[in-house]
């Protein structure tokens, strides 16, 4: 039944005839009474009898009649509260993010985005930059690292340089530990080229992690060296690391951050105002 069949019954229970009915909802009272007639089959009983003063309500009638008034009235609270909500920025988000970006900015950003829109439900899946983009169609939002998403609208957010982070009670010493953090291929590669031609010696890491935390606490205890983006070490203290931008070929190494989304998805109020409050935190982190 149609949301007006409903809105019939109502008027009909309150007006109590079939002309005064008629009157109230602007139709002819011949085509109440063929209204009437066809949601009564369709419910398969009778709703209303009908008496030339008035109309009396059956016991299925009953039952029917409070059914449609729930209905009239929550179609009439749905209408008031988006009349009330236009354009408000509410509903679901769903983020993928690379555990870089989920271990530093992340956290400031999402700090701000439900200060400013507390009506918005946020999921959010952390993996590596690969893992993300291959699932990247199950996000309204991906941010990811190196590589762009594929058939996506795809905006530079940042550019890193990196350098060699090494712990002061490390310093001077020959062949230290190295800790290497999960990256593709290429990267790996350059960062092997560097330490061939920078300390003429193999790049032989003694610990590969997956997890950005986990490469900052080993580095906090002085276990080894490692190679970080700028992101990552902005904030460390120059008197416990000694900190040297890492170059290869007389160039420095970079990688891009990338936010990514589907076109159709920018008329989600919600994945708007998320993009807008990341671009202007990256702004502010900046400077």
């Amino acid at each position: 039944m149609k949301v007006d069949d409903y809105k019939l019954l109502v008027t009909l229970h309150e007006a109590k005839t079939l002309r005064q009915a008629a009157e109230r909802l602007f139709i002819s009272q011949p085509a109440v009474s063929q209204r009437l007639k066809s949601i009564e089959e369709e419910w398969g009983v009778e709703i209303f009898i009908r008496t030339k003063r008035e109309l009396f309500v059956t016991g299925p009638g009953e039952r029917i009649i409070r059914h449609a008034q729930k209905v009239v009235e929550n179609e009439n609270m749905l209408k008031e509260y988006l009349v009330a909500h236009e354009g408000a920025v509410e509903g679901n988000l769903n983020l993928g993010v690379s555990s870089l970006i989920g271990s530093t900015i992340l956290a400031g950003v999402l700090r701000e985005y439900t200060r400013l829109y507390a009506g918005v439900n946020i999921n959010i899946q952390v993996g590596s930059s690969p893992q993300i983009i291959n699932d990247a169609k199950d996000y309204h939002i991906s941010i990811t690292r190196g590589r762009q998403v594929l058939n996506k609208e795809n905006k530079l957010l940042f550019t890193d340089r990196h350098y060699l982070v090494t712990p002061k009670s490390l310093v001077g010493q020959d062949n230290p530990p190295v800790i290497e953090f999960f990256s593709e291929p290429v990267y790996i590669r350059m960062i092997e080229k560097y330490f061939e031609t920078r300390f003429n010696r193999r790049y032989e890491p003694q610990f590969s992690v997956d997890q950005i935390a986990t490469c900052r606490a080993l580095l906090f205890e002085g276990v080894g060296v490692t190679v970080l983006p700028e992101i990552v070490v902005k904030d460390f203290d120059k008197e416990q690391f000694k900190i040297e931008e890492v170059i290869v070929d007389e160039e420095p190494i970079t990688r891009d951050t990338y936010i990514s989304f589907d076109k159709n998805v920018m008329e989600l109020p919600q994945v708007e105002a998320f993009i807008k409050v990341v671009k202007s935190y990256i702004k502010n982190f900046e400077t």
